[in-house]
């Protein structure tokens, strides 16, 4: 019992590091923090009902989980209806809504040549900033579009020092791992793809 209730403290705890660490700047899209409070009691009570905190869950658990992050969803019968959509192979992402792509565009993933492949999976963006400074060891680039979607750091962004996307740049010119995207489309997909939008990438 001693390590059940250590074990909830430790994860009230993180998830309020992480709600810290990764201000909510705008409204999720899709989730309806209302609608999972309600239908995940278990939720609510570990980690509050703060809208921060639960979105927090859903991007780091939930999803995991199969859980629903609004009634519609829960509706259709699949938590995947609205999501973004990021194909390696063919280099392009595409905002899929209910099921339907309306939005798409070729884009730059990670350098393949040098092993910094963007990672495969389902996550969840959970940043949503207007301007920043991304910066490591050999850069500092300034975006003014960034949707994070990893815990390393990898995320859908502009890349106005690109003049050309898609084809087979990513596998010796590709990024450090972003999803890089044409500047004249990244403010379409950031008004689109906000804090608890799904990315699947494949």
């Amino acid at each position: 019992m001693k390590k059940r209730v250590k074990s909830l403290i430790l994860s009230i705890v993180i998830v309020s590091f992480m709600t810290l660490l990764l201000p909510i700047t705008s409204k999720a899209g899709g989730f309806d923090p209302d609608y999972y409070a309600r239908k995940y009691p278990d939720v609510a009570n570990a980690v509050g009902t703060s809208t921060s905190a639960l979105v927090n869950h859903y991007i780091n658990f939930g999803i995991y989980e199969g859980r629903f992050q609004n009634e519609a969803e829960e509706k259709a019968g699949t938590p995947l209806n609205t999501y973004v959509d990021v194909d390696i192979a063919n280099q392009t992402v595409t905002y899929v809504q209910d099921g339907v792509p309306i939005l798409s565009t070729p884009c730059v993933t990670g350098n393949v040549s040098l092993n910094r492949d963007t990672p495969t999976g389902i996550y969840a963006v959970y940043g949503h900033v207007r301007g920043k400074w991304l910066t490591g060891p050999t850069w500092h680039s300034w975006v003014e579009y960034w949707m994070p979607f990893t815990k390393g750091g990898c995320g859908l962004h502009d890349a106005n020092w690109r003049s050309k996307f898609g084809g087979e740049i990513y596998k010796t010119d590709g990024s450090h791992g972003c999803v890089n995207l044409p500047p004249e489309i990244a403010k379409q997909f950031f008004d689109l793809a906000t804090v608890g939008t799904v990315v699947k990438v494949h």
